[in-house]
């Protein structure tokens, strides 16, 4: 019994020190090399990520194009209504002051629009612009970024 016992102890504390060692199979060099390979791919990350966003902000613009082209019909037809009638009061036609002013304001207010609407369509093109170079900026980095991978396995 006494045997028994100190043959499990034994067995015991051996399996603890076995346990407890470890060998790597990776050289320090290999880790080097296999942290760069991780660095480069969250670059690559970041790239994939801000293509992403350029597309979602090339949406807005064509959105905002669109609406610019809308805005600007509109104001284009408001300054023609005017315009035909000062034509009118110019051919000797009787002069509603309240008509022209309400068409003139209409005009005005729809070209104040189209001028907005112009404003936030170029201030989207800059975003996308500045994605671009972002993207550009951290393609050029990743390209001196060309990790080896190398296992050295003992």
């Amino acid at each position: 019994m006494k045997k028994l016992i100190f043959a499990c102890v034994l067995i015991a504390g051996s399996i603890s020190a076995m346990a407890q060692t470890y060998s790597p199979k990776v050289s320090k060099d290999s880790l080097s090399t296999l942290s760069e390979k991780v660095d480069v791919l969250k670059q690559h990350m970041k790239v994939l990520e801000l293509k992403i966003k350029e597309a979602e902000e090339e949406t807005n613009v064509e959105k905002l194009r669109l609406k610019l082209l809308e805005i600007k019909g509109n104001a284009k037809e408001s300054a023609d209504k005017a315009s035909r009638n000062v034509d009118k009061t110019d051919a000797g036609s009787s002069v509603d002051l309240k008509n022209m002013a309400k068409l003139s304001k209409k005009a005005k207010s729809d070209a104040d629009e189209s001028q907005k609407a112009l404003s936030r369509y170029n201030k989207q093109i800059s975003k996308v612009e500045d994605i671009r170079t972002q993207i550009q900026g951290a393609e050029r980095k990743l390209g001196y970024k060309k990790p080896q991978l190398v296992y050295d396995y003992k």
